[in-house]
């Protein structure tokens, strides 16, 4: 299926006025990670006109959520007439005596005109766990929604745009069971999860031309025109989802080519991987890079200089080994979230203590609830704009001020103008809690410490690639990160070549690389160029950073 081809299905929300509407719209839309195609309706005329549209364009329409007093006519009536939504995907907003989470009229369902957000979002997962048509990938998971091993497969699926209901029934000796088609699956881990819904685009083979380490949009870029364009044999391996950081943006990314009105990040993460699977590019997700060494050289043919074949070792989740061989590995793997670095907080990970803020994590929290954000950079300023939207009580902790922090000016502007209540030159000493589940953070500000009450501590401090399984095969690092070009010690390097012919870097992972998506996306289709060249052996074409001789160029590859 062609990326650029939006087959997604709508979801319809009409609202007593235009701007409740279009929030809503905008909340589901982040919960489900770009999924669904939402849009928003002022008017029970308006909505009408939404479904026509959908009906002649040939969308599916997988649910309508109707508040009862629309402008020019009944939400109720809305729901009862129209033809263009299954039954199971009615949902009614209303405080005209109906109890929430009741069910109304013609089996419509119906909450109150304001639901609790433990209400709303459950409710919505179901309703479009039940309309999805046949043939549709379809999971129920069951447990404690807030455990570890709940959020983990929730995560995985919505990044992955499957549709999911949550039940919290207890189930023996397991902390998740996953019921996919009939067949369950306790515990299971996230590529045995992939495997079962087809996720996974992985032959088995070992040999390769080209092995992309990371499925973000540098990496994916990157496969797309090594497929696309030269023709060459490529594998992705990621460790979780598509999209990688960006999959998870809260922020609407709005400065990239092609979408005059921005888009959700798991939307572009996911035409990503339809292009890259329309190229027939091998995907293998929950799997990580452990090694790489070389195997020798393969020669090249017509007198042109040999390639080096490289042996790249990677483990899936559960701890299989897959290796796999190439002329060339671009990596591509950007960067994994540093821990905080407190007492006990690893106890507490993904059970409270969370390194990215998910949009829709804004959906699990209530206005009781006491959230810690800590971070000095646009992310933690957007999360704890975010969280604070719903009311909640949110601290952001910074080591040093707001006014010294990365920060853009206009987040910290917004913070100072907010409810949200910001700890300065403080920092998290420890981690609290009790049966397993946070409740509390110790901190430290000079030489006092306190204690903050915290049902959820959001850790977004920036973060750090992970390329130890580069270092052994002699890849020049500075700070963890891959050094290109002519940052390279002692030798003429192209761009985006790193120190070890046949081994090259784009994206987040690169030093100096600049972390913007678009400028990822950027560096994938020049990184496959410059492998390109490299597999030519043609050192007339290759450009380097700076001015450097072709004989020099050509020495690289000797």
């Amino acid at each position: 299926m062609p990326g650029t081809t939006d087959r997604r299905a709508t979801v319809v929300v009409a609202g007593a006025d235009r701007w409740s509407a279009q929030d809503l719209a905008e909340r589901i839309e982040r919960h489900f990670a770009g999924a669904y195609e939402v849009l928003s309706a002022a008017t029970r005329g308006e909505a009408e006109q939404v479904l026509e549209g959908a009906a002649s364009a040939g969308r599916r329409v997988a649910a309508v959520v109707a508040a009862e007093d629309l402008s020019e006519g009944s939400g109720l009536n809305l729901l009862r007439e129209t033809g263009a939504v299954p039954p199971a995907g009615r949902l009614l907003l209303t405080d005209s005596g109906v109890r929430a989470g009741g069910e109304g009229p013609d089996g419509i369902q119906v909450l109150s005109a304001r639901p609790a957000e433990d209400d709303l979002w459950p409710r919505l997962e179901r309703m479009l766990y039940d309309t999805a048509p046949p043939g549709t990938r379809k999971v129920l998971v069951q447990g404690d929604r807030r455990s570890a091993a709940v959020y983990r497969v929730v995560r995985f699926l919505l990044l992955n745009h499957v549709a999911f209901t949550v039940e919290g029934l207890p189930v023996a000796e397991v902390e998740v069971a996953v019921e996919i088609d009939g067949r369950q699956l306790l515990d299971p881990p996230l590529i045995t999860l992939a495997k079962a819904l087809e996720l996974t685009r992985y032959s088995g083979e070992s040999d390769f031309d080209v092995v992309v380490v990371g499925g973000g949009p540098a990496g994916l870029t990157a496969a797309i025109n090594h497929a696309g364009l030269f023709g060459h044999k490529v594998l992705v391996i990621e460790n979780e989802a598509p999209g990688g950081a960006a999959g998870t943006a809260i922020n609407v990314i709005d400065n990239h080519f092609g979408f005059p009105h921005g888009i959700v990040a798991g939307e572009l993460a996911q035409r990503g991987l339809q292009q890259a699977l329309h190229k027939k590019v091998q995907w293998l997700p929950a799997a990580r890079a452990q090694a790489l060494s070389a195997l020798g050289d393969l020669a090249a043919g017509d007198g042109q200089p040999p390639l080096r074949r490289l042996r790249l070792t990677a483990r899936t989740d559960d701890g299989q080994k897959v290796e796999v061989s190439a002329a060339a590995v671009v990596a591509a793997c950007g960067a994994a979230a540093r821990r905080q670095g407190g007492k006990h907080e690893t106890d507490y990970e993904n059970q409270g203590v969370y390194y990215m803020a998910l949009p829709a994590d804004i959906e699990q929290v209530s206005e009781s609830d006491e959230i810690v954000v800590v971070g000095a950079g646009d992310t933690a300023g957007r999360a704890a704009l975010m969280f604070v939207r719903k009311a909640a009580k949110v601290t952001l902790v910074v080591r040093k001020t707001l006014r010294e922090s990365a920060m853009l000016p206009s987040l910290v502007t917004d913070i100072e103008n907010s409810a949200i209540r910001v700890r300065q030159n403080t920092e998290i000493t420890e981690y609290l809690g009790t049966e397993g589940r946070l409740t509390a953070v110790r901190v430290k500000s000079g030489k006092e410490t306190d204690t903050l009450p915290a049902n959820a501590v959001y850790v977004l401090i920036g973060a750090e690639p992970d390329t130890s399984w580069l270092k052994d095969a002699g890849v020049e690092l500075k700070d963890k990160y891959v050094v290109t070009g002519t940052d390279v010690s002692g030798k003429a390097v192209p761009a985006y070549a790193t120190s070890v012919p046949g081994v090259f870097a784009a994206g987040d992972v690169r030093y100096r690389g600049v972390r913007r998506v678009a400028m990822a996306a950027g560096e994938g289709a020049a990184a496959a160029l410059a492998v390109h060249n490299y597999f030519t052996g043609r050192a007339q074409l290759l450009r380097t950073d700076g001015d450097t001789d072709n004989a020099a160029l050509g020495a690289y590859y000797a």
